[in-house]
């Protein structure tokens, strides 16, 4: 499965890391964007070292400038459980609803039990600043995989059209003849300037074979190249060729395959089960 945009700390400081270089010296954060209000769930998966079990959790949103924290817990839930690749307990968790606008400040989520650890997320915007800019996606690599689903500041450009030719020489007519033999209708996209982890991890999103953005199935057209760093900043933008089936929608299905048991992830405990898998 591909790797969460957003994950899950015990630490800020883990939450908090990212790969730097002595020579950079100008930076940019904002590229994941969550819009407030909004009924579609956005929906990560944990990778959280040693693993993770919540019982009973209350959520906050902690503003990064000022350090205010702002209760969202009634927009957080659990969607489902699942494991790491060492057999770890992780799980998928969703945010739907968030009724508050946090600006153009990043954010990131302190999560608390009433017994238990604190943890923290990586930082991320939730506002409805230029959500022009923004697009969601939904995505998965396997079938039975559930969808993530993540917000990022990027934007439809104009839309493209490839036709591939063929010719031959026509005996019964003596004309040499042109005709379409494939067509393809290609809609561009730009991204915001972003870190270039950031630009990494829209990449592994877009590559995805199962994926839709903005509820439409999307396919990727070409290999998109991350961009070398030209002075000293740790940032970039990108463009990227979509190709669309409008005939495809996404129906919001986030469950996973059917298990025997129907576990209910309930805030106030887990047992075994819901912890049961196939």
């Amino acid at each position: 499965m591909t790797q969460p945009i957003i994950n899950i700390y015990r630490t800020i400081e883990e939450a908090f890391y990212f790969d730097n270089s002595q020579m950079n010296r100008f930076y940019s954060f904002n590229g994941v964007q969550l819009l407030p209000f909004n009924e579609t769930k956005y929906v990560q998966v944990t990778n959280t070292p040693d693993g993770i079990n919540l019982e009973d959790w209350t959520v906050y949103a902690v503003d990064m400038c000022t350090g205010v924290k702002t209760n969202i817990t009634p927009s957080f839930s659990v969607q489902s459980l699942t494991n790491s690749d060492n057999g770890d307990p992780q799980f998928y968790w969703s945010l739907t609803n968030v009724q508050y606008d946090f600006g153009m400040n990043l954010i990131y989520l302190e999560i608390h039990q009433s017994l238990g650890e604190t943890f923290y997320s990586t930082p991320f915007l939730l506002t409805n600043d230029e959500n022009e800019k923004t697009a969601q996606f939904h995505y998965k690599t396997k079938r039975t995989d559930t969808f993530q689903s993540i917000g990022f500041q990027t934007w439809f450009r104009q839309n493209r059209k490839q036709t591939e030719l063929t010719t031959y020489y026509e005996a019964s007519t003596k004309h040499t003849v042109t005709q379409a033999v494939k067509v393809n209708k290609i809609s561009k996209f730009m991204s915001e300037i972003m870190s270039i982890e950031q630009l990494i991890l829209l990449t592994d999103v877009l590559e995805n074979p199962y994926l839709y953005i903005n509820k439409v199935r999307a396919s990727l057209y070409e290999a998109v190249e991350i961009p070398e760093v030209t002075s000293q900043e740790n940032f970039g933008s990108i463009k990227f060729n979509i190709s669309f089936n409008y005939k495809d929608i996404f129906s919001g299905n986030y469950v996973t395959p059917a298990t025997p048991i129907v576990p209910d992830y309930s805030s106030l405990h887990y047992s075994l089960i819901d912890y049961y898998t196939l």
